[in-house]
């Protein structure tokens, strides 16, 4: 995850919509306090559409090295941008990105996201585990999720039969629940085969571990932010697991 992330992400907005909202969005969603960390952004930083002053702004600051005042100066040109659309009646704060849609699936392959909220936009559980959809052309629910690597909470569809009942075995379990509300609930989104736009095959892909709170910032801050550029998800989760018998993990110590 980079700023190219953000930038590419801008461009197939654009498509649909008002380019200077297709820009504070997916920087809203992308540009967190450390993305701005490979070299090759300084290519493509360009690209934002930021003033030709700002352009060599940032870019002599990622040249010094000094990322965290490249990442402030687009936030602050963002907020601006911001403003001027809220002037117009457009509130991007209201709008929450979605995987999938605003997001490539690309983007948060095993990448560690922290479930704030389960949606299950009206799915039934029935006997035997069997799930029935609202709607068969629509995801069996959603997480909202948050990240060191994003900038605001996203919307995750949940595509899987079983990655739905283990979501549900925690919302729905009074003392998982609980533990929750003083851990932290994580997700990865790892499939087992990843076919082309990074969409999962047939397995489930979404992997869940309940930790103290404070891990997942952790791993995230683990030698200059390794893990964004080079995942390690079992860190966390364990070994992965897609066929046999699933479950949500529970780490009291993550060796991160």
């Amino acid at each position: 995850m980079d700023i190219i992330v953000a930038i590419i992400s801008a461009l197939i907005l654009a498509q649909f919509i008002d380019g200077r909202l297709a820009f504070a969005l997916a920087l809203a969603a992308l540009i967190g306090r450390r993305l701005l960390r490979h070299r090759r952004a300084m290519n493509e930083i360009h690209k934002l559409g930021l003033p030709p002053n700002e352009v060599e702004k940032v870019q002599e600051e990622l040249r010094s090295g000094d990322r965290d005042a490249a990442v402030q100066r687009i936030a602050n040109i963002q907020e601006v941008r911001r403003a001027d659309l809220l002037a117009k009646g457009v509130d991007i704060q209201a709008m929450t990105p979605e995987i999938g849609g605003d997001l490539k699936w690309t983007d948060i392959v095993r990448q560690v996201l922290r479930v704030l909220e389960f949606d299950r936009a009206g799915t039934i559980i029935g006997p035997g585990d069997t799930v029935k959809a609202a709607s068969s052309s629509k995801p069996y629910g959603y997480l909202l999720v948050e990240s060191p690597i994003l900038n605001q909470p996203v919307r995750l569809p949940i595509v899987h039969r079983d990655d739905f009942l283990l979501a549900a075995s925690v919302f729905d379990e009074p003392q998982l629940l609980e533990a929750v509300k003083e851990k932290e609930l994580l997700v990865t989104y790892a499939p087992k085969h990843k076919l082309p736009k990074g969409l999962a095959g047939t397995s489930h892909a979404l992997h869940y571990v309940i930790t103290p709170r404070g891990t997942l910032d952790q791993y995230y801050e683990v030698e200059n932010d390794m893990h964004m550029a080079t995942p390690k998800p079992e860190k966390i989760f364990g070994t992965l697991v897609w066929d046999g018998e699933i479950r949500v993990q529970v780490n009291p110590h993550p060796d991160i």
